[in-house]
């Protein structure tokens, strides 16, 4: 009798075994398919609106900001943070970033660098994450199929969450990047809008402070750090630790030197000028020390930033890696 129990013990365990395995991998197919339906509708789109509420919760505390955003691919923009009453406007020649507040304009040749970037949600989703079908979950009110992700160990993120799909448009993303909570809404998102060219060019008001971005910036490449040392009126400093990254390319534009790093298809970026380094008036960034140097540190869009001055340069670095990489970095610039 009990030789009979035991025997049936081993087939009830390996049949709840092998549908569990199955229902796994039922879940990632499912996952798979759901983030490439979501990629295709959103790739077949030529221009994009809607609202972003994002809220951020570190150490109890919440910072949220709320932005309506216009996109006409490839790269016209229309951005009003309601927040920090602030507009960022591009015609894809021209880029304009508008504080209402203090009247403020900002004007150049440059291509923006926007939040949100609705895009990097839906195309880096496959690239940076491996994804789960989790069924269908409540997000703000509406019934979503919810997708599971977690780091595929391409890059160096620490993101767990979900996001909440429906009618293959994102509603909403909810996840953890080295412990802080991030906690993203999406509404009234809207494929194809009809958009007036007029909306992507701006008129600085009367009265407005403008302020020109260095345009057509001639830049220069060189072979080494000596070699770009002999253009330039401050000392460049560089990094012992890298953390696996290893010198590419070495450049110059006006009076600031860029260092580019690779680790495979990653890429860490340390630009240097001859100014002081400020950030204290910023949200989320940590204050660490280093000897009598005190580095600022912050994350955004999955990369760890950091600013901090050296003997009149100002250093600012910029990679996709965690937290302690990144002092270890600054450590070996500042020693």
């Amino acid at each position: 009798m009990k030789l009979k129990l035991l025997v049936f013990g081993v087939i009830v365990a390996l049949i709840v075994t092998g549908c569990s395995q199955k229902e796994s991998q039922n879940s990632k197919v499912l996952g798979v398919k759901l983030a490439e339906d979501l990629k295709k509708a959103y790739n077949s789109t030529k221009s994009i609106s809607g609202m972003e509420n994002l809220t951020i919760t570190e150490n109890g505390k919440n910072y949220s900001d709320c932005v309506k955003f216009v996109i006409v691919k490839p790269n016209k923009v229309w951005m009003y943070d309601i927040t920090h009453n602030a507009y960022l406007i591009s015609n894809g020649t021209y880029t304009w970033v508008y504080d209402k507040n203090r009247n403020i304009v900002k004007v150049g040749k440059i291509k923006p660098e926007h939040p949100p970037d609705y895009a990097m949600y839906v195309n880096g989703l496959l690239t940076l994450f491996d994804v789960s079908y989790v069924g269908n979950k409540t997000f703000n009110g509406e019934v979503c199929k919810t997708l599971k992700i977690v780091p595929n160990g391409s890059t160096n993120i620490n993101v767990y969450g979900y996001m909440y799909i429906k009618n293959n448009k994102v509603k909403g993303i909810y996840f953890r990047l080295n412990n802080i909570v991030y906690n993203i809404v999406f509404k009234n998102v809207r494929y194809n809008v009809s958009v007036n060219n007029t909306t992507f060019n701006f008129t600085p008001p009367k009265g407005a402070k403008i302020y020109r971005i260095i345009e057509q910036v001639k830049i220069k490449s060189y072979r080494s750090i000596e070699e770009a040392q002999k253009h330039v009126q401050f000392k460049i400093v560089s990094p012992t630790y890298t953390a696996g990254y290893r010198l590419t390319g070495v450049y110059t534009y006006g009076s600031t030197v860029l260092l580019k790093y690779n680790n495979k298809n990653e890429v860490m970026l340390i630009r240097e000028c001859n100014t002081s380094a400020f950030m204290t008036s910023m949200k989320n960034v940590k204050n660490v020390s280093i000897g009598n140097v005190t580095v600022y540190i912050w994350n955004n869009n999955g990369k760890t930033n950091a600013i901090f001055s050296v003997k009149g340069v100002s250093i600012s670095i910029s990679a996709p890696m965690n937290e302690t990489q990144i002092i270890e970095v600054c450590r070996s610039m500042v020693s």
